[in-house]
Parts: structure tokens; C-alpha cells; sequence
């Protein structure tokens, strides 16, 4: 059975996440709406995994929010 979500990575993540906003995984994950993805589905997603793709724009979002909106979607999230 195959997924109805496409998947997708956010190679960045981790460095955005580190050296722009100086925030641990932890922080990240208690600023998504309604707790998704959780703190072991960023970790993968940092890791270089994939997850569903509203989840990976989920954690866009926030990070894109918090630098201001600065950061380009067709250009950070890889779709698979």
C-alpha cells in the first residue's frame, strides 16, 4: 500500500535550525501546530528522511516564520 501523501525532505533543516535560529530540536517541535511531526520525525527529517509532505511544510512554515519569511519553499523542501 502506498502513501496518498507525497514525501519530501528539508536538507537545510538542521544548520536553518542551529545557526539562524539557535533552537534545539525540542523548541522547534513545541511551536508546530497541534504537536505534528514529532520531535522523532524532525530528528529523521534533519537526518536527511523524508515524511509527508504536509508535515515537512509544517516545519517549513515555522522556520520561514520565525526568519521573517525570508526562506523560498520551491527551493528548501525536496520533494520526492
Amino acid at each position: 500500500m502506498t502513501s496518498r501523501y507525497r514525501m519530501a525532505k528539508f536538507p537545510r533543516l538542521r544548520d536553518i535550525r542551529e545557526r539562524q535560529l539557535g533552537w534545539e530540536v525540542i523548541e522547534l517541535a513545541q511551536k508546530l501546530p497541534d504537536g505534528k511531526p514529532s520531535v522523532p520525525s524532525i530528528y529523521r527529517l534533519e537526518q536527511g528522511g523524508a515524511l509527508r509532505l504536509p508535515n515537512v511544510r509544517r516545519v517549513f512554515d515555522v522556520v520561514n516564520q520565525a526568519l521573517g519569511q525570508t526562506l523560498d519553499a520551491d527551493k528548501e523542501i525536496k520533494v520526492d
